[in-house]
């Protein structure tokens, strides 16, 4: 029952959506009725035709709230309108997160772990599946047709445009723009991908579709979303090293590419971001399983190059694994930028590898020389 949304440019105000995102909901119809999450407000009255198609909403006799976050409720005052003899379904949890966004005048029922809830021929089982990526987080499963209704987990950018499952679509695509959902929305959370997967296995469950609030809905290879989401959230790290340098005049670019270019001599794969230019998503996606990160800074005003810092802080936030790190940058009339950095990183645990280098405008040939021993340092680490 789901919509496309291609006007927005920045999910949650900071994600770029080049291909737009779709934010999907359920009907499951039997003696009784559920809808399985909403969508963002904007977009409540195509959703409501959509529900029209199907039964009348005022029939709906449970509204199903996997997640609190307003993509996926924001719709729910314009349904409560017109559904008000129905139920919301959500964990004890998610209550009060309701209560402080909408507070709507319908009854409520708060679901423990692995309750079950009869529909007349179907049932619903409720997984709580807690920072998935918010605290009151759950995940719906359709015990009789194996399908998990997985709200943010195993989801994508990207609109639909009318292909809704796995085999109507070019899975590469599908791969990029699930990776990088994952790398920019739910990094914070990784662990609990993985506790939610172990818990899914565990309780050895069919599952024929994988059914999330965002891209396809997968029927070909449910599995498929579901070990991809536990790869990519594994402590293992990619064999690739990172490079995210920012730059004003080109002088920490070249020391940036020469460092690539030594790396590469070396078989290493390299992976390389302007700050400036490189969307932020796509930067985070890069970085986060790389076994090795690079920072390069300019010195701005006696401190970091500001979108650098401020990418540190990114790190800080996303609480990305510890591994080594490798510093570099450039300044023209005093230093800060590189120390700064250091200083931070160092607070946050990471390992800084030797040397550190700090060039004045152009690098001397030592300065090129450390440059060398820096991507010795760096593929040292991959013997």
């Amino acid at each position: 029952m789901g919509v496309d949304d291609h006007r927005t440019q920045l999910f949650e105000s900071l994600w770029a959506l080049p291909q737009g995102i779709s934010y999907n909901s359920y009907l499951v119809v039997d003696k009784k009725i559920a809808v399985v999450d909403t969508v963002k407000e904007p977009w409540a009255d195509e959703w409501l035709e959509n529900i029209r198609e199907i039964v009348d909403p005022a029939k709906i006799d449970y509204i199903v709230l996997n997640h609190m976050e307003p993509d996926h409720t924001g719709a729910l005052p314009h349904l409560a309108k017109i559904a008000k003899n129905a139920t919301l379904v959500y964990t004890p949890r998610a209550s009060p997160v309701q209560k402080a966004f909408f507070d709507v005048p319908l009854k409520e029922k708060t679901v423990t772990d692995l309750e079950e809830m009869s529909l007349g021929k179907k049932t619903l089982r409720f997984l709580h599946a807690q920072f998935l990526h918010w605290p009151e987080t759950m995940i719906t499963y359709l015990v009789e047709d194996q399908v998990l209704f997985s709200c943010d987990a195993f989801g994508a950018y990207g609109t639909l445009n009318g292909s809704v499952f796995d085999d109507e679509i070019d899975m590469r695509t599908v791969e990029k723009e699930s990776k990088r959902y994952l790398s920019s929305i739910i990094t914070s959370y990784l662990i609990f991908i993985q506790r939610a997967v172990e818990k899914i296995k565990k309780l050895g469950i069919g599952i024929k579709i994988v059914a999330p609030s965002h891209g396809p809905v997968y029927r070909k290879a449910p599995m498929w979303i579901i070990n991809k989401y536990y790869e990519w959230s594994s402590p293992k790290f990619e064999k690739h090293v990172a490079i995210v340098y920012g730059t004003m005049y080109g002088y920490t670019h070249r020391l940036a590419a020469a460092l690539r270019e030594e790396l590469m001599t070396k078989g290493i794969d390299v992976k390389m971001h302007d700050i400036s230019q490189s969307e932020m998503s796509n930067i985070l996606t890069d970085t986060v399983r790389a076994s090795v990160i690079v920072l390069g800074t300019p010195t701005y005003d006696a401190y970091p190059f500001p979108r650098m810092w401020a990418f540190v802080n990114e790190m800080e936030g996303k609480r990305f694994a510890k591994r080594p790190l490798a510093l570099f940058g450039t300044f023209g009339w005093g230093g800060g930028g590189v120390e700064k950095i250091q200083k931070q990183l160092t607070n946050m645990g990471f390992e800084i590898l030797e040397p550190v280098i700090r060039v004045c405008a152009r690098p001397s040939q030592q300065e090129r020389d450390q440059l060398k021993k820096l991507a010795d340092a760096i593929a040292s680490r991959f013997s």
